[in-house]
Formats: C-alpha cells, sequence, structure tokens
C-alpha cells in the first residue's frame, strides 16, 4: 500500500478511537465488572449495564464501519480489524454470552481485549507522530475529485508480473465502454496509484465516469447478492460428496439468472447515460457495457473488489454553483454506502461471456 494512503487511513482509526474513546470505556467496563465480580451487589449489577450501554453506543455507526472494501482491506493487514466498530462491539457481546456463567473468564477476556486495543492505539499514535515529522502528507480526495479502485486478489494473477499486465489492460478494456457512454469518449485512464501488497490500483476519473461506475458497481452487486446464497448451497452439497456433474444444474441456474439481470441493467444504465441520439452506437455500447459488466460480476466472484471513492461534502454551499458536480458526488456516495464488502463462501461459479459475436456481414 502507498504510505499516504496508509496515513489517511491511520489518521481516520487515530480520531476513531480517541473520539469513541474506546479504551478509557472498556476500562470502565472492565471496572464494573470487577465490582460484580466482588460484590454481586444490585446497583453494581445496573451500573456494568450502563457501562455496557455506553460501549455499545460509542461503537455504532463508526467511520470505519463506513469504510471501503479496500481500505477494511488495509485495516485487516494492519491486525486492527477486531478493534473497532462493529467488529468490536461483536467481540464484546460474544465474551459476555459465552461467559454468563463464568464472568471470571469474561474479565480475563475483556483484559486481554483491552491489552491489545492500546498496544494498537499506541502504534497508531506513533505512526502518526513519525509521519508527521518526517512531513509525508495523508492521501486525501478534495471536492469534485474522483477515483476509482480495484483490489486485484494475487491468487487471481498468481502473482506473476505478466498476469498482472494482463489484468491492467482487461480493466481498461472493461472502463473503455463506461467512459465512452458517461462522457462521450474513451478517456484516457490515468493511475493515480499501485500498490504491491494487495495489488489494488486507483484510477484518477472525471466526474460522468466515475458516477457511471458507481451504479453500475452497486446494480451488480446487489443482483449478486442473490447469488451469494445459491453459490453457498453449491459448496455446501459439494462437501456433502456429490459429484460435480450432479450439481452443474445449480452453477448453470446461477449463471443464468446473472445473465439475464446483467443484460436488463447494460440496457438500463446505457438508457440513463448516454447522450447522444445516435442508435447504432447506442445499441452497440449496450452490448460492450454489457461484456464490461460480465468480466466485472466474474471478478467479483473470484474476490475483486471495485470501488469508486469522492471526498465527502463538508460545504455544500461551496458547490451550489455547479449542481452537476453535487449531484454527481451525492449520486456516487448513495451508491457507494449500500454497495457492501462480499464475504463468499465456496468456489467462484460464474462463467458469463466476456466477450460477444459481432452481427454477419452482409453478402454482396
Amino acid at each position: 500500500m502507498d504510505a499516504e494512503r496508509l496515513y489517511a487511513i491511520v489518521l481516520d482509526l487515530h480520531q476513531e478511537m480517541t473520539r469513541t474513546n474506546t479504551v478509557v470505556k472498556l476500562q470502565e467496563l472492565i471496572n464494573a465488572l470487577t465490582q460484580v465480580i466482588n460484590q454481586p451487589h444490585p446497583s453494581h449489577q445496573q451500573e456494568l449495564s450502563l457501562n455496557l450501554l455506553a460501549m455499545y453506543t460509542a461503537l455504532t455507526n463508526t467511520t470505519s464501519d463506513e469504510f471501503s472494501p479496500l481500505c477494511r482491506q488495509i485495516l485487516k493487514e494492519m491486525g486492527g480489524e477486531a478493534f473497532f466498530g462493529k467488529a468490536l462491539k461483536a467481540k464484546i457481546e460474544t465474551i459476555f454470552t459465552m461467559n454468563q456463567i463464568t464472568p471470571v473468564l469474561a474479565l480475563q477476556e475483556l483484559q486481554q481485549l483491552l491489552n491489545e486495543i492500546k498496544l494498537f492505539n499506541t502504534a497508531l499514535d506513533q505512526f502518526s507522530s513519525s509521519f508527521n515529522h518526517f512531513k509525508i502528507g495523508e492521501e486525501k480526495l478534495s471536492p469534485g475529485e474522483f477515483e476509482i479502485g480495484i483490489l486485484i486478489p494475487r491468487a487471481a494473477v498468481q502473482n506473476r508480473l505478466i498476469n498482472f499486465s494482463g489484468e491492467l489492460n482487461e480493466l481498461g478494456a472493461i472502463l473503455a465502454p463506461f467512459a465512452e457512454v458517461a462522457t462521450g469518449n474513451r478517456d484516457d485512464l490515468v493511475m493515480s496509484t499501485l500498490s504491491s501488497s494487495a495489488l489494488p490500483v486507483h484510477l484518477q476519473a472525471s466526474a460522468p465516469l466515475a458516477t457511471f461506475v458507481a451504479v453500475s458497481i452497486n446494480r451488480v452487486v446487489a443482483l449478486y447478492k442473490n447469488y451469494v446464497e445459491i453459490r453457498k448451497l453449491h459448496q455446501e452439497i459439494r462437501e456433502q460428496g456429490v459429484p460435480d456433474q450432479n450439481v452443474s444444474g445449480i452453477e448453470n441456474y446461477a449463471n443464468e439468472i446473472m445473465e439475464k439481470g446483467i443484460d436488463k441493467i447494460a440496457t438500463e444504465m446505457v438508457h440513463e447515460y448516454y447522450r447522444k441520439d445516435n442508435k447504432y452506437l447506442k445499441s452497440e455500447l449496450t452490448k460492450s457495457v454489457r461484456i464490461s459488466l460480465n468480466k466485472i460480476a466474474n471478478r467479483i466472484d473470484r474476490g475483486f473488489n471495485i470501488e469508486v471513492r469522492v471526498a465527502a461534502i463538508t460545504k455544500p454551499e461551496e458547490l451550489e454553483n455547479n449542481q452537476a458536480l453535487l449531484k454527481a458526488i451525492e449520486t456516487i456516495q448513495a451508491a457507494t454506502s449500500s454497495t457492501q464488502f462480499l464475504k463468499l463462501d465456496g468456489r467462484p461459479l460464474l462463467r458469463l461471456p466476456e466477450a460477444y459475436d459481432p452481427p454477419p456481414k452482409k453478402k454482396e
């Protein structure tokens, strides 16, 4: 991962840890539980409940829970995924649920968790101080600046440079028709950053292209969520020893659902965003967009993540004279907020067509 992007994430995490007062609240929770263990008085039990509620409230609607898939991947690589937001709340809930009869064990687990969080918070603080000392800036998008991010699993390119290069070419081919529909031109896609740790690629994008990609991805992921349960069921059936040829019908059914759904999405997207009055080109672009969406769905099925980033609107009045830009930002934020990171079980099943046969030439 690049240093400036990592620094921005570290700052967000450090600010969240400070804003939620996680260390102090967790220590207060431990103190309250200790009192209950030593003196199980009703007032002490009530204090424990109040501290538990305060802890859960602080961990609700946190910044980290709104992280993009790429940022969450970086947080996971940092080893801090369990120390923030919903994940930390779930961990504390599990500790109390599993140790209702043995509160002493719950106390031990909470103390261990607190020690781990303290170490992580100290590391965040030291990291921020060091980067500030060396005058390394944080990577932040400005209002009106858009970025497309793609996380390529290493397994998808087998850690081979030539495969990675080929995948970059393929991603360019995927996004080219999107650019033509959204902007009228097949814009050159400029890389803003490229990392070597988890193979994320970040591309500069215009507002129309970023909007088109964000909405397209949102609709494909929404469609794909219907397929996730089928994929999980397929894996469970295979684990029961059912031969592959006997479950092929499930694969065919899933692919048929996705292909029909993507065909509809492609038609809708071109109808909504293509502005030129050229029926033939519109038809050809619809075919190209459908193939690109098929490629995206196939890659999502293999563990890719594609996102669009845009800076939060802190002062809408500064953009009031640019309604198109304001609408683009709002559309992207709405689309990305409902595009969840997908946890996939089982092996990939999609094999949607990634090319289409042009119509045969008429005989003269």
